[in-house]
């Protein structure tokens, strides 16, 4: 009996939500892992994949890109067998390419596209 009276006195509790609602936290926010600019990175993670772990597209020149931020067939020798589409996989090449390159290797930054994203 004691367990019934447990559960409703439970149920008739009143829960108070939080006054402000935390962002949504996307696989993107994986960046903050990294020692880059985190806003930059987040923001061109976002214009390139728009947050989505499955973005896949075909280039003009026949590469494809890969997974949150976007990672080029060209980087073959980067990627292996790895699978692109596990977002921690995805994030750490990305740092590679970045360590590399900088933020010119991603269309999203030399467009400008990911300003909109800061």
């Amino acid at each position: 009996m004691a367990l019934q009276s447990t559960a409703s006195t439970l149920s008739t509790k009143t829960v108070i939500a939080p006054q402000s609602v935390p962002k949504t936290l996307t696989g993107c926010d994986l960046v903050n892992n990294y020692d880059w600019d985190t806003a930059t990175a987040r923001a061109v993670c976002l214009a390139e994949s728009n947050g989505n772990v499955n973005s896949y597209n075909v280039n003009t020149n026949g590469t494809v890109d890969k997974g949150l931020m976007q990672i080029n067939s060209c980087h073959a020798d980067l990627i292996g067998d790895k699978d692109l589409y596990d977002p921690k996989v995805n994030m750490d090449i990305a740092y590679q390419i970045y360590r590399g390159s900088g933020w010119r290797a991603w269309s999203a930054y030399n467009n400008g596209s990911y300003i909109a994203k800061l």
